[in-house]
């Protein structure tokens, strides 16, 4: 019997693009499985696996005016965006990093109920010839969502 079914924590691939790249995304397919939604970042070959767990964290979001738009700041700020942000403390969904190809593949083979018939190759790469990326590189690089909109805390 397949070892994702006695558990019941299957989730399905399928192509989608992140940013300007052409990637990978599971879904759950049923309401035991302990991710919301696992991407693979082919820009820093990164497995992100999204939890269903919520944890409290700071985050910068815009400023907002009395009609929901942006305030634009006065100068562009070190971080690169035109607004004004402010700190604050909300609930967000726990996440985890794969960096090694081999455990990439491993979750990969143990959640993908159509492992053997995605083409899992075609996007994750095998980076062990070069430096894994740190978490500190990444949160340098930064994450992007699927409209190239940074994704950084």
């Amino acid at each position: 019997m397949n070892e994702n079914k006695k558990v019941g924590a299957n989730m399905l691939a399928y192509t989608t693009n992140w940013g300007q790249q052409t990637t990978f995304k599971l879904m759950p397919t049923n309401n035991e499985c302990p991710y919301s939604e696992v991407i693979y970042d082919p820009s820093t070959t990164l497995l992100v696996v999204i939890g269903k767990t919520k944890k409290e964290n700071f985050q910068n979001v815009p400023k907002l005016d009395s009609d929901g738009n942006p305030i634009k700041a006065k100068n562009r700020k070190q971080n690169g965006k035109p607004y004004q942000e402010e700190r604050i403390l909300m609930d967000v969904l726990q996440e985890y990093y794969i960096t090694e190809y081999e455990e990439q593949m491993a979750f990969l083979k143990r959640f993908a109920i159509n492992y053997t018939s995605f083409n899992f190759n075609k996007f994750v790469r095998d980076m062990s010839s070069e430096p894994t990326p740190t978490l500190e590189t990444v949160e340098k690089q930064g994450l992007v969502d699927e409209k190239g909109m940074s994704l950084n805390k």
